[in-house]
């Protein structure tokens, strides 16, 4: 069983160029990284190395809007497994440059999170170490509080106190 990355997905760009993704989108099913970075058969190891993660995602939480100018997002979240599918969409981006993708994600099991971008960056950061008093400190304030990191720490913190506080009665 994986652990699952959250993830917070935005492209914007020529409408007539993300239409190719809009009947993936308004179906809310699987298959956005194969439509994006196509590798046929599944296998572990070609998935993780093409798409970064090693299942394909569910569109369901993503959202298709034509802005009615030439342009057009899609917009939302979706779950992978273990991590990003930067690699995916690095592939869209390296094929669609005309279009602008950014993806938060965040993994609690393993700590990490971050915010990779079309436009060449990837800002990841570790916070195992961090408390909920010191992370906003640690980690830009965007990510802290788009995945409510500070909350997150503060709960897993009150849980440790209480099982510290029963294993001492």
């Amino acid at each position: 069983m994986p652990n699952w990355c959250s993830n917070s997905l935005t492209i914007k760009g020529d409408a007539s160029t993300l239409v190719a993704l809009k009947e993936i989108v308004e179906s809310d099913k699987e298959g956005l990284l194969e439509a994006i970075a196509p590798i046929g058969d599944w296998e572990y190891g070609t998935a993780v190395e093409t798409w970064g993660t090693k299942w394909d995602i569910s569109s369901e939480g993503l959202e298709y809007t034509d802005n009615g100018d030439g342009t057009a997002e899609i917009t939302g979240w979706f779950d992978s497994a273990w991590g990003p599918p930067v690699d995916a969409f690095q592939k869209l981006a390296d094929d669609w440059d005309s279009c602008y993708i950014e993806l938060l994600y965040e993994e609690g099991g393993m700590a990490f999170v971050g915010c990779w971008d079309s436009e060449g960056g990837d800002d990841y950061y570790e916070y195992s170490d961090f408390t909920s008093d010191n992370i906003k400190d640690n980690i830009p304030a965007y990510l802290v509080e788009h995945f409510a990191l500070d909350e997150q720490l503060a709960e897993y913190e009150d849980d440790e106190e209480v099982t510290a506080d029963e294993l001492a009665n």
